[in-house]
């Protein structure tokens, strides 16, 4: 079968390889139907996260149907339809004991497409506990967006919610930011979104949740929204890991600022502000306290309309072109302005429905 496969930064290339077969009782081997494009694939292949493992194949925001499964396995059946959750765990090191399962101590690196094999590929080799069978209505695509969802719903159950009548934005109107602003939305906060890029700010105008405003400056934001630039607010979902500094200094007592971008990026704080005003400054990846599920649940309800946010699918041979539609020219070998309206891109692995 023919993968994508990551060798070091801006060697990225397809090759063949044999297909995949069960090894272990709760394996299950996965035709791949669609496979998304994370930021995370993205910073693989410029260096700018470089903690893939060479030779690994990428991608892991995937949907497929049941090719083959392992002796134990008892839930699922050649011919179901399924999502599948790229972050192992064991629950039983330190990590997982302590509610930190995604930062596993036994698995090798971080996940699926990054420290192993992924699902830019025609198979993949999962885990019984790790799928999900998919409801007849909800499209491979929709269920793509599972795994990003589930790592919006890590995020959002970190800012601890408690008030919908607060004051919160979210910068960057990329996939994730556009799915934290309809997290947001889902538990009753209207927060307003910042976006500097004339592509992503074409896309998410026309795609945002009822009363939410898109502004693509910051202070404006707070003039037009508040009627003062130096208002404080009470949340802020930075999705850019580009405005730490200028997020801390706006933000209010008891203001959350919760950063998502995987950025080599340093900030300086003020220490005694953060107790004094008692602010919070967290971080947030993968997916926690069965936010996996949950996210699945969300699409197939139509909470989160993710249909909406994939503005692209390509076929696996152009998938040159599918990366340069997110800046990533991998014949070039470097980073590029968007040139599209774009929000979430897919690649088709195959035609499977």
């Amino acid at each position: 079968m023919l993968v994508l496969k990551y060798h070091q930064a801006w060697d990225v290339r397809t090759q063949q390889v044999e297909a995949l077969s069960c090894i272990e009782p709760d394996d299950v081997v996965v035709d791949i139907a669609v496979c998304g494009i994370c930021g995370t694939d993205v910073g693989i292949i410029t260096g700018s996260y470089p903690v893939a493992v060479p030779g690994t194949t990428l991608g892991h925001e995937t949907a497929g149907i049941v090719a083959q499964i392992g002796s134990s396995v008892t839930q699922f059946q050649v011919g179901d339809r399924v999502v599948i959750n790229p972050t192992y765990s064991c629950g039983h090191c330190r990590m997982c004991e302590t509610g930190n399962p995604n930062h596993c101590e036994d698995k090798f690196g971080t996940e699926a497409g990054v420290s192993y094999d992924g699902a830019f590929a025609g198979q993949y080799l999962a885990k019984e506990n790790l799928l999900i069978k998919l409801d007849a209505h909800v499209s491979m695509e929709e269920a793509s967006l599972t795994e990003p969802l589930s790592c919006t719903l890590t995020g959002v159950d970190k800012l601890g919610i408690t008030h919908t009548n607060i004051r919160a934005v979210v910068a960057g109107a990329g996939p994730m930011g556009m799915l934290y602003i309809w997290a947001l939305y889902e538990r009753g906060v209207k927060a307003f979104m910042v976006e500097k890029n004339e592509s992503r700010i074409q896309f998410a105008k026309n795609n945002l949740p009822p009363e939410c405003r898109l502004y693509s400056d910051f202070d404006e934001a707070l003039i037009q929204e508040y009627g003062d630039k130096s208002t404080l607010i009470d949340l802020c979902v930075d999705t850019t890991g580009q405005l730490t500094e200028y997020i801390f200094d706006h933000l209010a007592p008891g203001g959350k600022l919760l950063n998502v971008a995987l950025k080599d990026k340093h900030a300086t704080l003020d220490i005694m502000k953060i107790a004094d005003k008692s602010l919070s400054v967290i971080g947030s990846i993968d997916s926690l306290n069965n936010s996996f599920d949950r996210a699945y649940a969300m699409i197939r309800d139509g909470v989160i309309p993710v249909s909406r946010l994939v503005s692209h699918v390509f076929d696996f041979e152009d998938y040159e072109q599918a990366f340069l539609t997110v800046g990533c020219d991998l014949a070039a070998k470097k980073q590029v302005p968007l040139s599209t309206p774009n929000c979430k891109v897919l690649i088709r692995m195959s035609h499977l429905k």
